[in-house]
């Protein structure tokens, strides 16, 4: 939408490619009242904000959403199918969003946990990589507050 392109600002740092993606994020984050600073954030941690990301096990896309077990569980026949969906950045959106719904349902995600069941599932408390989880939603934590208090129009 143009409107975004008016009225949102964004860190200089972001590159016009990013900026669009973060304008997506929003414009789909928006009107569902779900956390565009939290997207935003993850998507910035997880790819840069690149929607052609590809890591070595099998995560796609923007929110690098794993192949292995969000495109089998979602009923994807082939990977091919599930990249081209991931690399969209408004079908990627709304996968992101759907899988912080489900995390939203465990004890072990609420409030600042959440990041950390993205990134390590529900168990994620015990899991061998703990600390990694543990520091990754730390980041996704510190950008997503940094982006709600230096862009506070992005949620309204």
């Amino acid at each position: 939408m143009l409107w975004l392109l008016i009225t949102l600002s964004f860190p200089s740092y972001f590159t016009v490619q990013q900026t669009s993606m973060a304008q997506t994020i929003i414009e789909k984050a928006r009107p569902v009242g779900e956390d565009p600073y939290l997207l935003v954030a993850t998507a910035w941690v997880e790819s840069r904000l690149n929607p052609f990301s590809i890591s070595k096990t099998n995560d796609y896309g923007l929110f690098q959403i794993n192949w292995s077990f969000w495109g089998r569980e979602w009923g994807y026949k082939d990977r091919k199918t599930f990249y081209k969906d991931m690399s969209n950045p408004y079908h990627a959106t709304v996968a992101a969003m759907v899988v912080f719904k489900e995390m939203r349902r465990y004890k072990t995600c609420q409030g600042l946990n959440l990041p950390a069941c993205y990134n390590g599932g529900p168990g994620w408390k015990v899991s061998k990589n703990k600390d990694k989880i543990l520091a990754y939603a730390n980041k996704v934590n510190r950008l997503r507050m940094y982006y709600k208090k230096r862009f506070p129009n992005w949620s309204k």
